[in-house]
């Protein structure tokens, strides 16, 4: 009698459990990081998607009966509606907006919102910063917020200052706010609409409720610019430090009780500026690791596994991650010497292949073959070991992937 959908949801959820606590499954499990190829690869258009997610169903759906991986990621795309009812300024979208193919991937501008001048206006009130100066830059339609001053402790003056709502600037930021927000409600309900159809077909969510962007990460994201952030590494040591310290004070702990109330077993954390080249080790532990492994404590301690995935070259990094509670985290890896990960890392967390996403796309079969069993041989035995990709996979050959899968599933088992 065939097994039936829930019974082989079980199996999986099993294997990949038994993986991330360094246990041995049956055999490696196969849990790639997609990302458009539910939509390039099943000819759905990145455009159609950001409109509606909806629309990325029949990709999903195909995708899990040709290719069953043993956990399922989410496709990582912005909503397009609440980014242009804002008028965001940091990030380009396919379709009239920006003059982008349909089938283009988003892309993230690097822009620098937060002036040299203004890393203790930061530190002193980083709320009233955001509100006031950091949104309006970031979103044309938020410019009015700039007239906002929310500072006066006295209700005297409170009353007086609310005035400036009745200021036609200011209306018009709250009103694309309430746009933003009915667009982004409407969206949430598409996202939920995509679990309820993977649930259906009886598969698993590996990572849910989105991404757990840690505080340096989010400051060079979002606030200060990847680049900017990065050089006041040298430049601005004492305030950047301030800001990461006060960021991982006033956020961290609500972003990670967030997950944990919506039921959330794991939570993924994108790495963006650790990669070797952008800091030294010493810098890298002063101003990344320490905050980083503060935001992974937390996480394990409230009883969910942090997927940490670790962009670039992340070689002379693998003795600093190593420090952390055994079989309780999941690295993955974009680039890195695997027989040094394994030695290191692989003793005390879950690590993720690193079969490259250009072979995927432009590679032969015989050469995923090969890398797939590559990888297999350094990284499988003893367990500890789940087969992924090196980023966020957007396109692929179907020939390639059906090697990678077969590959994985005939050589993998212990």
């Amino acid at each position: 009698m065939a097994d039936t959908k829930e019974q082989l949801k079980q199996e999986r959820d099993r294997r990949m459990d038994t993986a991330i606590n360094l246990g041995i499954p049956d055999r490696v499990p196969f849990a790639p990081k997609m990302s458009a190829f539910y939509m390039l690869g099943y000819g759905i258009s990145i455009y159609d998607a950001m409109k509606d997610a909806r629309l990325i169903g029949p990709g999903y759906r195909a995708f899990l009966r040709e290719y069953e991986p043993d956990a399922v990621n989410m496709a990582g795309l912005y909503a397009m509606d609440p980014l242009e009812a804002l008028g965001c300024t940091f990030l380009r979208w396919p379709g009239p907006t920006h003059d982008l193919p349909l089938d283009s991937s988003f892309q993230h501008l690097d822009k620098e919102f937060l002036h040299d001048d203004e890393y203790q206006e930061f530190i002193d009130d980083p709320t009233h910063m955001i509100l006031t100066k950091i949104l309006p830059r970031k979103y044309e339609a938020l410019a009015g917020l700039g007239k906002l001053y929310l500072r006066e402790s006295y209700d005297a003056t409170q009353l007086g200052d609310l005035a400036v709502f009745a200021d036609p600037d200011v209306q018009k930021a709250l009103q694309a706010l309430a746009d933003a927000g009915k667009a982004t409600n409407a969206r949430n309900q598409q996202m939920a609409y995509l679990r309820n159809l993977i649930a259906e077909e009886g598969f698993s969510t590996y990572c849910q409720c989105g991404a757990f962007v840690i505080p340096f990460d989010a400051f060079a994201d979002s606030i200060r610019g990847i680049l900017r952030t990065v050089q006041d590494i040298y430049e601005y040591p004492e305030e950047l430090e301030a800001v990461v310290n006060k960021l991982t004070k006033l956020n961290a702990k609500r972003q990670i009780l967030k997950f944990k109330e919506r039921g959330a077993k794991r939570v993924f954390i994108p790495l963006h500026c650790g990669v070797d080249e952008f800091m030294s080790n010493a810098n890298y532990e002063k101003f990344y690791w320490s905050n980083l492994k503060q935001c992974i404590m937390m996480i394990i301690e409230n009883g969910m596994t942090p997927v940490c995935f670790c962009e670039g070259n992340y070689n002379s990094r693998l003795e600093i991650i190593s420090d952390v509670p055994k079989g309780k985290v999941v690295y993955m890896f974009e680039k890195v010497d695997l027989k040094r990960a394994k030695e290191t890392v692989g003793k005390v967390a879950c690590i993720c292949g690193t079969v490259p996403n250009a072979l995927l796309a432009f590679g032969t079969e015989e050469q995923v073959i090969h890398e797939t069993r590559r990888q297999l041989d350094i990284l499988a035995p003893g367990g500890g070991f789940i087969m992924d990709c090196s980023i966020m996979l957007d396109n692929a050959s179907h020939k390639n992937m059906h090697a990678w899968r077969e590959t994985t599933l005939k050589y993998g088992c212990y």
